[in-house]
């Protein structure tokens, strides 16, 4: 690439606050795993064994083209965030990306003679990201490897709960139906939303409880690191207005919750649970249900899954997304 075009500088969190904040307006379908608030966030509660390495990317005329999240540990570049809690990594960039950005980056990283190695984790296969840095790093030298790393279903919601239900499958339309009539006929049932940070404060406790009761998988994964992660950043992203904390509620008794996060149109579901105790009524499946209609009565446009191919997500119209992952050795 050449200079006279653009130039790359390292920064801070605080450098970079309103650069951040023009990309991420700027971006087509950022997440909210793009914002500034969930790195800083991840940042303060796991970053302590590893080195911030924030990249931005400005034209001649001093605009922000590019920030590139990246950490380092010992002599590996990766993104910030591990796989654990984060579903989707991209460089957050000016649209539409040009090679001439991921170039810049991959020089830079280049020429860190400490750097052998680096891992892009958790790329969305619309992502240019995949082909610009594959190209350019080979460019430069490195050998890459580039596979896929996991599923993301989700599905473009219409603009009816009933175009909704009618577009599913017969099988799965029909199954979710009696499932709905099984739990109408056996209590007494709501769904609440919660958005407000006093209120995501107060009832987070009893998401992590869900949580650890659904599967051992689950009690295992939620550590109090963990715990604490979840509750710090559904509370300030409620002050984005990006959290939606939801729980059914049962004759009186939550029983299904949800944590999901709003960003640019598209709804994310982040993570769940449920009492095994009421896996016959089908809460957790029915509590995505209410979810969905909520979502399209409210507006939004896609319902993402997230990473995962348990089966209850294609029942719902999930269709497969591929994310992958980017390695550079040298």
């Amino acid at each position: 690439m050449s200079s006279s075009t653009v130039e790359i500088q390292h920064g801070t969190f605080l450098d970079l606050e309103v650069p951040w904040q023009k990309l991420l307006a700027d971006c087509d379908e950022p997440t909210f795993f793009d914002t500034m608030i969930w790195h800083k966030t991840w940042w303060k509660e796991f970053g302590n064994d590893a080195e911030l390495k924030l990249l931005i990317l400005r034209s001649l005329s001093n605009e922000p083209c590019l920030i590139a999240p990246l950490m380092m540990k010992k002599s590996e570049i990766s993104f910030i965030g591990g796989t654990d809690l984060v579903d989707y990594h991209d460089f957050l960039t000016q649209e539409p990306q040009q090679y001439e950005y991921i170039d810049a980056v991959v020089d830079r990283l280049t020429r860190m003679e400490s750097v052998n190695k680096i891992s892009l984790s958790s790329i969305p296969d619309n992502s240019p990201t995949i082909k610009h840095f594959r190209e350019s790093a080979e460019l430069h030298g490195w050998v890459i490897s580039v596979e896929q790393e996991d599923v993301a279903p989700r599905m473009q919601l219409p603009s009816s709960y009933e175009d909704y239900m009618s577009g599913l499958r017969k099988k799965d339309r029909h199954e979710l139906r009696r499932k709905l009539r099984r739990l109408q006929d056996s209590g007494e049932f709501s769904q609440i939303e919660l958005r407000s940070p006093e209120e995501v404060s107060i009832a987070m406790d009893d998401f992590i409880r869900l949580h650890r009761m659904s599967t051992s998988e689950k009690n295992e994964f939620m550590t109090f690191e963990r715990e604490q992660f979840f509750t710090k950043i559904a509370i300030e992203l409620a002050r984005e207005d990006m959290t939606r904390l939801t729980f059914l509620e049962f004759n009186g008794d939550r029983v299904a919750t949800s944590l999901s996060y709003v960003c640019g149109g598209v709804r994310y579901l982040y993570n769940s649970g449920y009492n095994p105790n009421m896996y016959r009524l089908s809460v957790g499946l029915l509590n995505h249900l209410m979810s969905i209609k909520s979502s399209i009565e409210t507006g939004i446009r896609v319902f993402d899954f997230m990473r995962g191919n348990e089966s209850y997500k294609y029942h719902l119209g999930g269709i497969d997304r591929k994310v992958f992952s980017i390695t550079a050795s040298r």
